[in-house]
């Protein structure tokens, strides 16, 4: 059975996944100034091996998430694509984004994400949660009872 184990998102920690080989955000959280990275990394394991990991960030406001979306995610000018979200999120608070989720390539196929995914649920039972999607990873989140924010890329769940 898997683990996941909460661990300082440090110095170590980047070089770390600065040396992975494969998952998709690993070489740009590697290279994220200090600041920019939250406190913690959640490590998704299975016999003492890393397969995973995942970085959530909790949010009181809807516009700190919005800061953010408009920072790492939106084009300028294409914000106008994201008004769903902006009304979605605006008014939103107590919420729980999901930044990173990353299975190794190695791993993938597995069940490891679905298994973070249901321990995240089971960590946060009451708070809503967002995730920006990528098109590869929309079935995945479908199936973890996520719905789309309006037409955008975004997610929810809860």
């Amino acid at each position: 059975m898997p683990s996941i184990i909460t661990k300082p998102f440090d110095k170590y920690m980047q070089n770390l996944l600065g040396e992975l080989s494969s998952g998709y955000h690993a070489g740009e959280l590697s290279k994220k100034d200090q600041s920019e990275i939250p406190e913690e990394i959640y490590i998704i394991e299975k016999d003492d091996e890393m397969v995973g990991y995942a970085v959530i960030r909790e949010y009181a406001q809807g516009n700190q998430l919005i800061q953010k979306a408009e920072k790492d995610y939106f084009h300028p000018d294409e914000r106008y694509l994201e008004k769903d979200f902006y009304i979605e999120i605006k008014y939103e608070t107590n919420f729980v984004f999901i930044e990173v989720l990353d299975v190794l390539k190695e791993h993938e196929g597995k069940g490891y994400a679905a298994y973070f995914i249901n321990w995240l649920k089971a960590k946060y039972p009451n708070k809503k949660m967002y995730v920006y999607t990528l098109d590869k990873s929309r079935n995945f989140w479908f199936k973890q009872q996520f719905e789309v924010v309006g037409n955008t890329v975004w997610m929810t769940y809860n």
